[in-house]
């Protein structure tokens, strides 16, 4: 029962995040951001730098999409809240 879950809660957060990263490119895009990935990737919509949103990378090599969560965030709201208390309940389980 545990493990079942625990697929469903990271199901339900894959299917948050993948929504709100989407909507978060889609504002980036109406707002004329453009967005670097790393030192190395880029998104360039316009010439002016000070519009960069830029996604750092670990050392693992994961880019870290948080700035472009929050943006789909302020967009859709209700899948924000359940992205991040699916979050603390996986977190829960695993103690």
């Amino acid at each position: 029962m545990k493990l079942c879950k625990k697929l469903w809660l990271r199901y339900q957060i894959s299917k948050s995040e993948k929504a709100l990263l989407e909507e978060g490119m889609q504002e980036a895009k109406e707002r004329g951001k453009n967005i670097q990935f790393g030192l190395e990737g880029r998104a360039v919509l316009n010439r002016n730098i000070l519009e960069t949103i830029y996604l750092p990378q670990n050392e693992n090599g994961q880019i870290d999409i948080s700035s472009l969560l929050s943006l789909g965030a302020e967009s859709l709201p209700d899948e924000a809240r359940r992205y991040v208390l699916y979050k603390k309940m996986l977190e829960r389980m695993k103690r």
